[in-house]
């Protein structure tokens, strides 16, 4: 049986020797480490793992950029699997949307973590069963927002994120804020924004996010 190949990237060097431990454990090869998302970038376009298990905080950016830096890489793209002590599901969310097969947390017990990974190849989701849950909500969700966007006002129907972006700002969220949460830089948030603010025929923010209250009555 072929060995999976993993590269391990976290910037706490006891935390990587322990992962690596398990990992090998449990029967992985660790071809690699790294520190960083541009470390991690070049050991993977230098090693071509089959899997990447990343934290979700690193030294110069996240996992989720992380994600999608290996998307681009020339060849067949290793899939990654965010390893963090975060339990925030617009963590989960953002990291699925960005290509991640799986998001585990630090805390489970180390004997799943190989089968949770075997598993990834095989063509599963790394997902905690209350992780899995907040996905098809997300799913649910975003079908609630299909159907709200249908019924606002406008000259061209708003999108999905669009709308998600028109419910933060109602919620009094800032761009910054904004962009932090839904993992998109701010110059993205300013342009939803004004493309919002032009479907809509809103002078303000606060005229678009009146326009959505009116059709959550």
């Amino acid at each position: 049986m072929t060995q999976v190949r993993i590269l391990v990237v976290d910037d706490q060097p006891l935390f990587r020797r322990g992962l690596i431990a398990v990992l090998e454990a449990g029967g992985l090869t660790v071809v690699g480490t790294a520190s960083s998302v541009a470390e991690a970038a070049e050991v993977a376009s230098r090693t071509q793992p089959d899997l990447v298990v990343a934290d979700l905080r690193l030294a110069d950016g996240s996992g989720i950029d992380l994600v999608r830096r290996l998307a681009d890489m020339d060849g067949a793209a290793p899939r990654v699997v965010i390893l963090t002590e975060s339990r925030d599901p617009s963590d989960m969310l953002a990291a699925v949307r960005a290509g991640a097969a799986g998001y585990l947390t630090k805390d489970q017990p180390p004997e799943r973590l190989a089968a949770a990974l075997n598993g990834v190849l095989a063509g599963e989701a790394a997902l905690s069963r209350t992780m899995a849950a907040h996905l098809i909500e997300d799913v649910r969700e975003s079908q609630r927002r299909m159907l709200l966007a249908s019924k606002l006002p406008h000259r061209e129907r708003l999108t999905p994120r669009q709308l998600e972006i028109l419910q933060h700002i109602a919620a009094g969220e800032t761009t910054v804020e904004i962009a932090d949460r839904l993992y998109l830089s701010p110059e993205t948030v300013r342009w939803h924004v004004k493309a919002i603010l032009r479907k809509l025929k809103a002078r303000t923010r606060a005229e678009a996010a009146a326009a959505l209250r009116e059709v959550m009555v």
